[in-house]
Parts: C-alpha cells; sequence; structure tokens
C-alpha cells in the first residue's frame, strides 16, 4: 500500500506542469545509489525523504553527493531554501544554517478527545526521548532496519 500510494503521488505529480512533488535519483555503474523524494512549497525545496544502497559503494556517500546535487539544481532554479523537513540529524546540520522549530498543537474538544491527546502528548515524549538519546536512537534505527529486513549501514553512514 506505501509503495502504491508514493508511485501514484510522483507519477501523478508528473502531468502537472511544475510537479508539485519530485523524485531525483542517483545512479553509479548501473545501479540506483541514493534517491530523495521532494516537495515545492513556493520558494522552499523540501527534502521528504532519502535512502542509500547498503552496498560496497555505501561508504562513498552517496546520499551526500545526492544532496550536493539537489541543492546546487534548487539554488539554479531560485529556491530560496532547501529544506530537510522534519527531524534532527547530523548529516541535516552539515548542509544546513536553518533551523526551524515545530511544534504539535493539540486542542482536544470532547472527553474521548482529551483521552487521544493524552495518549499521543505520551507517545511524543517518548519519542524526543528515545531521538535526544543516540545510544537508544542508534538502537532504535538498528531495530528498524532488522524489522524490515535490511542489512545495517556502512561505519560512514551509522549517524545519519
Amino acid at each position: 500500500q506505501v509503495r502504491d500510494f508514493f508511485r501514484a503521488l510522483f507519477t501523478d505529480a508528473l502531468a502537472e506542469e511544475k510537479p508539485p512533488f519530485l523524485l531525483h535519483g542517483l545512479e553509479v555503474a548501473g545501479k540506483l545509489r541514493a534517491v530523495t523524494g521532494s516537495s515545492r512549497s513556493g520558494k522552499r525545496l523540501i527534502c521528504e525523504f532519502g535512502a542509500i544502497a547498503e552496498d560496497d559503494l555505501a561508504f562513498t556517500s552517496p546520499g551526500d553527493f545526492l544532496f550536493f546535487d539537489n541543492i546546487q539544481e534548487a539554488c539554479e532554479l531560485g529556491y530560496q531554501v532547501y529544506d530537510f523537513s522534519v527531524g534532527d540529524e547530523p548529516y541535516k546540520r552539515l548542509w544546513c544554517d536553518i533551523e526551524v522549530q515545530h511544534f504539535e498543537v493539540l486542542a482536544p474538544l470532547t472527553l474521548k478527545g482529551r483521552a487521544l491527546a493524552t495518549g499521543l502528548r505520551q507517545g511524543a515524549r517518548a519519542k524526543a526521548f528515545i531521538k535526544n538519546n543516540p545510544t537508544i536512537w542508534r538502537l532504535t534505527k538498528m531495530l528498524r532496519r532488522k524489522a524490515a529486513g535490511q542489512a545495517a549501514p556502512a561505519a560512514a553512514e551509522d549517524d545519519s
């Protein structure tokens, strides 16, 4: 379902004169090594997601090369901001000098809504705790990769 959603999202965008969603890829030796999916919002190009092939060339940082290429293209097209979207990761700080603080506001109107808001707040606190502890965050990412059946990242990519 998720693949079908993204396939439709990016395919349908191609029908528009100025597609609101873009896919970029880096191919080396006939193999896709890195990919980014972006959206456009005014004068901002937002990198919504990125992925790299966990293979023998991962140590060369194909994702970084693709980010460079994306940022260069964004500048050439007149975008004022290249936005790495939500989430704080070390690689984002290598490229960006602007940090946008995001806040989630929950305004429950019913008793049922208050119960849901309480659960959502607790989930957000747990997520923040995990992401703000480098050891736990690294372990969480490793467990997610294992659950998805992916190989461990190359040593150079372990922080991303």
